[in-house]
């Protein structure tokens, strides 16, 4: 008992007695550097600034492109010096080297009331020098014509025409006996004969044809 107060007394002095043990130091806060950023708003409205000044800038080589062009189709066009005109220097005429001309060929002879086309008398008319006349009726010495009977029934129009004659189809080019098919037209045939020319018409009746042997 004596022991316990004593040594009750030396722990509470020792307590009394030891340091104050310092509190760790407090760090001041961070300091914050201020961050320069451009609110939204401002940003848009720099594109925009930035879209008008280049719009601006194309319409203005636009009206530049036109004055340029507009001066350039008022200009006035310079007058280009007419040169004197000389006279026609001479020219010796050349040899006429021409073909002669083909003699003239009879008339177109066509059937006469009767129905017939005499081309024997033609042909002597042709070489007296008297005017044809392709409706007169002339005699001829039968020994020296030989009669030939055609009858034209219709025309076949396409790309080749052709002309139904005595039951056959017959087209420009082709012959019948002495006589060739000239051209078919839309209602007549031509038929050549030597220098004369015979036109023979779509016709109910047949036209008869005298030649010479």
């Amino acid at each position: 008992m004596k022991l316990i107060l004593p040594l009750i007394l030396c722990v509470l002095a020792g307590c009394q007695n030891r340091p104050a043990v310092n509190p760790a130091p407090v760090l001041p806060p961070p300091v914050e550097l201020p961050v320069n950023l451009a609110p939204p708003h401002a940003v848009a409205t720099q594109v925009l600034d930035r879209k008008i000044r280049q719009q601006a800038q194309f319409i203005e080589a636009l009206l530049s492109q036109n004055e340029a062009l507009t001066a350039k189709l008022n200009a006035p066009v310079p007058s280009v010096a007419t040169p004197e005109l000389l006279p026609p220097a001479y020219v010796s005429p050349e040899p006429d080297r021409s073909v002669p001309a083909r003699p003239a060929e009879s008339s177109v002879l066509v059937p006469n009331a009767d129905g017939v086309i005499d081309v024997v008398t033609a042909a002597l008319t042709a070489k007296s020098g008297e005017a044809a006349n392709p409706f007169a009726v002339r005699t001829a010495s039968a020994d020296a014509a030989k009669e030939v009977t055609l009858r034209v029934h219709g025309i076949v129009a396409g790309p080749v025409a052709c002309a139904v004659i005595n039951d056959r189809l017959i087209q420009a080019g082709e012959t019948i006996g002495s006589l060739t098919v000239e051209a078919v037209e839309a209602d007549v045939v031509l038929l050549r004969h030597g220098g004369h020319r015979l036109r023979l018409p779509v016709a109910e009746h047949p036209v008869r044809i005298r030649l010479p042997l």
